[in-house]
Formats: C-alpha cells, sequence, structure tokens
C-alpha cells in the first residue's frame, strides 16, 4: 500500500523544521496559558508557506503523535480531499495543522460520531442543500476552523476524548467531491 500523499515528503526540508517549531511554540503557549490546552484553540500560523506536506524528520526525532497535519484541496473539479499525516491520536489535546493548498475555499471539521466518515446522508444543513447534518443524532461537532482561503494555514486544538471521529469540509458539495476520512482518538499506551 502506497503511503498517502501527506505523508510522503517534497519541498525544501526547512519547512518541516519551522512546522515543527511553530507547533511546539503554539502548543507550549497554549500549555503555560493555563493547566490545560483550552479546547477549540484555533491559531493562525504567521510566515508559514504551507504545502502542508509532512517532511522528513532528522534522524532520532519523532514528530508529535498528537500534532496531525492536514492538507485540503481539489485534484479536479469533481474530487477533493483531506489527506492527514497520520488518521489516528491519543486522548487529550490533538492538534490539527490545517493547510488549504487547494484554489477554492475550504473547512476542516471535527466530528465525533460513531458513522463512518463516508456514510453521513447528503441533505441540506444551515438553508443550503448539498451538505451533511452536523446536528443529526448521534453526531457532535467538536471543533472547526472556519471557511479557508486558499494557501492559509491554521492550528486548531482540541481536547478529544477516546473514540471515533469524522473530519469533513461540510461546505456545499464538498463532502459529497470526497472530503471526509475518519479519525480514531485511542487511550495512551501504557
Amino acid at each position: 500500500m502506497q503511503p498517502s500523499r501527506s505523508a510522503r515528503t517534497r519541498g525544501p526540508a526547512g519547512v518541516a523544521l519551522t512546522l515543527m517549531a511553530a507547533s511546539a511554540m503554539l502548543l507550549t503557549a497554549c500549555q503555560n496559558a493555563g493547566s490545560a490546552v483550552d479546547s477549540n484553540t484555533v491559531a493562525m500560523i504567521p510566515n508559514y508557506q504551507g504545502g502542508g506536506q509532512a517532511q522528513a524528520q532528522p534522524q532520532g526525532y519523532a514528530q508529535p503523535t498528537n500534532v496531525i497535519t492536514v492538507t485540503l484541496g481539489e485534484s479536479d473539479p469533481n474530487t477533493m480531499y483531506i489527506h492527514m499525516s497520520q488518521p489516528y491520536a491519543t486522548t487529550g489535546p490533538v492538534s490539527f495543522i490545517v493547510t488549504n493548498e487547494g484554489t477554492e475555499t475550504h473547512e476542516f471539521v471535527v466530528l465525533q460520531t460513531d458513522t463512518p466518515a463516508a456514510d453521513f446522508p447528503i441533505v441540506s444543513f444551515e438553508g443550503e442543500a448539498n451538505r451533511i447534518d452536523e446536528d443529526a443524532k448521534g453526531v457532535t461537532n467538536v471543533g472547526e476552523t472556519g471557511d479557508m482561503e486558499p494557501g492559509t494555514s491554521m492550528m486548531m486544538t482540541l481536547d478529544l476524548s477516546q473514540g471515533h471521529y469524522a473530519v469533513v469540509c461540510n461546505l456545499v458539495g464538498h463532502y459529497a467531491n470526497g472530503m471526509h476520512e475518519d479519525f480514531w482518538v485511542t487511550p495512551p499506551p501504557t
């Protein structure tokens, strides 16, 4: 099985170190602000040029498992994607570093649910057709970036409990065009 596009490396090696440094600074700042990271924290990443691709890590250095890089975009007018560096994390604060590398506006929504990400009925939501119902029974919206213009990056930190999540872009037609992935949160190893 070939690794997902977001797991492959490309671009200058310095982007990875910049991304990791920005992540560490933001996580440290959030942790220093209180005893725990506030849920639903969203922060812009100044001067981050994106591309959103995970870079090769220097030998002996592992990226924290609760920092997930995410890219949003389109392959063609009818095919859109969400790529994550990994589809899992451990319970507690999880930081999603989200980059819209596409040419259209996208969003990143995290839904706690038992429903597989690809199995939501397409209905209307907030008065707009061709969306999924984020308020449906058994679905809890635990956080979202809001609309992200092309070329922008954001970091969103959520305090996630154990279970299954669906990550989606729920702008009109984007879910139907493939913008959904499953994500799992597991207990930390003992």
